[in-house]
């Protein structure tokens, strides 16, 4: 029987021993599991900050190309106006001829035309505004004029020539009546 107490005493202390290295290492597991759980956490929390920047940025990045659209939608919005506003401004140069300014306009600059250019000149006008010109020695008005109105003076050889015509006057201002309509549409911004 004494064996058997040996036997039985080795046995529960080799079962205790055993029990003592499994709750080690049921420990061991445990704290290596809150440690992975804490990294897994800390990784979490971390790809939630990545992913909150990644939003951020891109919501930034799209403000920023609405606003740029909209500036562009803005832009071609007043071109068009300006455009617009320049096409009913042409249109009426049509109707400018009636007026008394254009009677005086046309007559003051031919004779500026011509004193600049001296000489004998032949003077290009429309069809039936030869009334309106004054006579002018040595210079021949022929009525073969293709514009909106106004007048081309040239001299004899038609070496030199001053363009007088509506369209030319009108695109030589072009900048400056885009600037006042710009102005007068949209107040100067």
């Amino acid at each position: 029987m004494g064996i058997e107490k040996l036997k039985g005493s080795l046995l529960s202390e080799a079962n205790e021993d055993a029990q003592k290295i499994v709750q080690s290492a049921e420990a061991h597991v445990s704290g290596m599991l809150d440690e992975e759980r804490s990294r897994k956490a800390a990784m979490k929390k971390d790809a939630e900050k990545e992913v909150a920047r990644l939003l951020e940025e891109q919501r930034n990045e799209r403000i920023a190309w609405a606003r740029l659209e909209s500036k562009r939608v803005i832009a071609e919005a007043k071109e068009d106006a300006i455009k617009g506003v320049l096409e009913d401004f042409f249109d009426a140069l049509k109707g400018a001829r009636k007026t008394p300014e254009y009677k005086r306009f046309l007559g003051k600059a031919v004779l500026e035309a011509v004193s600049e250019l001296g000489g004998d000149v032949v003077i290009h006008i429309l069809k039936g505004e030869k009334p309106l010109i004054p006579a002018v020695k040595g210079s021949k008005v022929v009525e073969d004029l293709d514009a909106l109105g106004g007048a081309m003076v040239e001299t004899s050889d038609g070496k030199i020539r001053v363009d007088l015509t509506l369209e030319t006057l009108f695109e030589s201002k072009r900048d400056d009546v885009r600037k006042s309509i710009y102005e007068k549409l949209f107040g100067g911004r």
